[in-house]
């Protein structure tokens, strides 16, 4: 994927044809994002299920497993954050206890660091889920408890993985499109910094919608068992769930 969001893409005819949409004007995000899964090589597509990004699966996983088991503002100390702001809170404890594994294992990349951004967004989606309406400052701890251990006694954990990968997939295609965008700033398409902003949101959005009809409903099982594994055996267990996660949502986005 690039060492930096500032790494241009490859040179190839396929990159050259998205690179080419953001000289129209009002490009448009669908385009872009159809365009961009054209020009993935297979060696980046593998990359979105690394270990890494896995090892982040994981960690929401066992997050939403242990606060159904020990209740959130045991989980939360767990993970040796506050309270307060709850959402703000588990989304940080989630991603320093990421990266403290992908360290340990010396599992680092670049897709593995998005995966660790889309820890923290995922974790403030997962806060929202009772909390309709309500931001993520407001969200109170007992609708985000109700909310994760729902999800951990009702068969719904692969729906933690469904979010993650459009989250992930979020985190992917912003770089995907940063990478390039600055060079066309100031031109028709892209005319000042504050629409490449918005153009990069659009496009992240339109990743995380076109996941929702994500199914990753056949790996319940394999999801459940998270808790049980150490860091080794979730990348084994999970690397099919993220695989097929990854495979399902680059087939709606195309």
């Amino acid at each position: 994927m690039g060492t930096s969001t500032w790494h241009r893409s490859p040179e190839t005819p396929e990159w050259e044809r998205v690179r080419e949409l953001y000289s129209r004007p009002e490009p448009s995000p669908r385009e872009i994002v159809r365009a961009i899964v054209a020009a993935l090589d297979p060696e980046t597509r593998t990359g979105m299920s690394d270990p890494a990004v896995v090892t982040c699966l994981g960690v929401l996983i066992e997050g939403t497993q242990q606060v159904a088991a020990q209740g959130l503002p045991a989980t939360l100390a767990a993970l040796g954050v506050g309270q307060e702001p709850v959402a703000v809170q588990m989304a940080a404890g989630l991603r320093s206890r990421a990266q403290q594994l992908i360290t340990q294992q010396r599992w680092a990349s670049r897709p593995g660091d998005l995966a660790v951004e889309a820890i923290g967004t995922t974790a403030l989606a997962l806060a929202a889920l009772q909390a309709e309406g309500v931001g993520f400052l407001e969200v109170q701890l007992a609708a985000v408890q109700t909310g994760l251990t729902s999800l951990a006694q009702t068969d719904r954990l692969h729906e933690v993985a469904e979010l993650f990968v459009g989250h992930k997939l979020d985190r992917a295609f912003r770089h995907f499109v940063a990478r390039d965008l600055q060079e066309f700033v100031g031109g028709v398409g892209v005319p000042t910094v504050s629409h490449a902003n918005r153009l990069e949101d659009a496009v992240a959005a339109h990743c995380r919608e076109g996941c929702a009809a994500l199914d990753l409903g056949e790996y319940e099982q394999v999801v459940r068992r998270v808790h049980t594994l150490d860091a080794p055996g979730r990348v084994r267990e999970l690397t099919p769930v993220m695989a097929q996660g990854v495979y399902q949502g680059l087939t709606i986005l195309s």
